[in-house]
């Protein structure tokens, strides 16, 4: 028999032998479970973005895709912007304030940016925001353009006294007789027309009769953006965003009326 001195001896090598496998089993069974980032689809918050979108020359960066970020956009207007050009809200508070701030500081002016995602019934949803305003601008809001605005939070709902639209296109709104805009399955139709001619349809929906012609476009010095050639131009416009309203007569479209938009 081993002597006691030996048995002690003999315990601690074989203790020391044993890898500590259990202890390592339980310390990585502990951790939590780690679930991947999911991508911000709407950003809240007060960062102001850069650049106006497009190249459209003035005003407040509602403009034609491809323009010069930074540059001021089309008048006020809309979505011809550079998308992407004015990323708000990077780097800005991305939480509502009024779930966390004092009423007085709730009703500060916000910045907000985001893409539409529905808009339809006379309601304009930017991923999971409503979004209203008294703004002109708003009412030409469809899904894909990226809206930027200037407002207050109340609740969930972000009420905006400025709209811009940035579009990745160049684009112009049509209302009136479709044949105008080679819709020939529709009798009379709201249209976001495109300046690709083999997709001229950015969206189109029909309307009931509509006694006038009206369109929203940009006018860059020499044409007006994304409508057909045969659109008559008035003379004397200097660049910007406008809208016309005419009718169909003898003489083909006449305008009637002509002014700045908003």
């Amino acid at each position: 028999m081993l002597s006691l001195r030996g048995a002690l001896v003999l315990g601690v090598a074989v203790a020391l032998a044993v890898p500590p496998v259990l202890a390592g089993q339980v310390k990585v069974g502990s951790q939590p479970d780690f679930a991947p980032d999911t991508p911000i689809i709407v950003q809240r918050g007060n960062g102001n973005g850069n650049g106006n979108g497009n190249g459209n020359g003035n005003g407040g960066g509602n403009g034609n895709s491809g323009g010069n970020a930074g540059g001021n956009g089309n008048s006020g207007g809309n979505a011809g912007g550079n998308s992407g050009a004015n990323n708000s809200n990077a780097g800005g508070s991305n939480q509502n304030p009024n779930s966390n701030s004092s009423p007085s500081s709730a009703r500060q002016p916000r910045n907000y940016m985001g893409q539409v995602t529905v808009s339809a019934g006379g309601q304009v949803i930017s991923g999971n925001v409503r979004i209203q305003s008294n703004s002109p601008w708003l009412s030409l809001a469809i899904p894909g353009m990226w809206l930027e605005a200037t407002g207050v939070w109340e609740g969930e709902v972000f009420v905006a006294s400025e709209i811009k639209l940035h579009s990745p296109v160049p684009w112009a709104f049509y209302q009136g007789p479709a044949s105008l805009v080679g819709a020939s399955q529709y009798q009379f139709v709201s249209a976001w027309l495109s300046n690709n001619r083999n997709d001229p349809f950015m969206a189109l929906r029909a309307a009931s009769e509509q006694t006038q012609v009206r369109v929203v476009a940009y006018f860059d010095g020499n044409k007006f953006r994304a409508l057909p050639a045969s659109f008559p131009v008035p003379p004397g416009l200097k660049p910007g965003w406008y809208e016309l309203m005419g009718s169909i007569g003898a003489q083909g479209l006449v305008w009637s009326s002509v002014k700045p938009f908003p």
